[in-house]
């Protein structure tokens, strides 16, 4: 680069010729001027803590402590919100369990209560959000849902007992169709004039080959004949409870067979000692005669 002066006292023009070089080299000059002047401007700045510069200090520290301070409130907020809706929540399941029990008569476990003073009151004020207290109440709330899943727990088990108690219990009619009573449970006169006896089940008349069914659940302990019951089959309901079906024409049930409620076990008949078609019934708990009126359903 060439650079032409011109001057009035001058007869002829001068030239000067400006390499790369200079410029790169003025360049770097400039920053290094620029950069001292700021270096020496901080120093000064601190050393002599300049008002204004202190202020946009002060005003930066506070801007970020507000903002921190603000998404702290926000985050406490939020927890608090979580567990008020986990509060309507554990109230909700406590009504449902206290309901369900109600209804199905199961009572559920007692759950302890702190003690009270006998008097309270005073007006109400609502403590400040803490995060301590928002912990301390996530805490209770815990507890309190652990109770209640043990509450459902029990619900659940006395429901399960009782389906099954249900289904292994005789309480239906052994009789498909129904049937009428030919003999009480107790005394009787022997059918084949023996005398005064006693009757230890009862004895329902219906048609000759009448499908035989199982009062209750169970397992088939005894199926064979017998010289004064014939054909008979025994179930024992689980325990010491075992129902006896006497006197059939066939059988459909073996040692060991699974029966379910109401399933068919035989046939009705006569065999053993018998007058006539009939099905005696007994159920007999620790090999005692119990009525089994007492179980089957009206």
């Amino acid at each position: 680069m060439q650079i032409i002066l011109i001057s009035d006292h001058l007869a002829v023009a001068k030239k000067l010729s400006i390499e790369t070089a200079h410029i790169v080299a003025a360049i770097i000059v400039v920053l290094c001027i620029i950069c001292g002047f700021s270096a020496l401007f901080a120093r000064l700045s601190i050393a002599l803590r300049l008002p204004f510069v202190e202020h946009q200090i002060v005003e930066m520290k506070d801007e970020d402590m507000i903002a921190r301070e603000a998404q702290y409130e926000r985050n406490l907020q939020a927890l608090a919100t979580n567990v008020g809706q986990l509060q309507a929540k554990l109230t909700q399941l406590e009504g449902m369990t206290r309901h369900f029990s109600e209804q199905t008569g199961i009572k559920l476990p007692e759950v302890e209560h702190t003690e009270k003073s006998s008097g309270q009151g005073g007006a109400y004020v609502p403590a400040p959000l803490s995060e301590e207290n928002l912990h301390k109440e996530i805490d209770a709330l815990s507890i309190q849902f652990q109770k209640q899943t043990i509450a459902l727990g029990m619900l659940e088990s006395g429901l399960r007992e009782r389906m099954v108690r249900r289904e292994l219990l005789p309480s239906i009619m052994p009789v498909k169709g129904g049937a009428r009573l030919g003999s009480p449970f107790g005394p009787r006169n022997d059918p084949f004039g023996r005398g005064l006896a006693i009757h230890e089940g009862l004895d329902f008349v219906a048609l000759y080959g009448t499908e035989i069914l199982a009062a209750g659940a169970g397992v088939v302990v005894n199926a064979g004949y017998h010289p004064e019951f014939g054909n008979m089959v025994e179930i024992n309901h689980g325990g010491e409870m075992i129902t006896r079906y006497a006197h059939m024409s066939a059988l459909k049930a073996s040692v060991g067979d699974v029966v379910r409620h109401g399933q068919t076990i035989g046939l009705l008949g006569t065999t053993g000692r018998s007058t006539g078609p009939h099905l005696h019934f007994e159920v007999r708990v620790n090999n005692v005669p119990i009525n089994p009126n007492k179980f089957l359903a009206p």
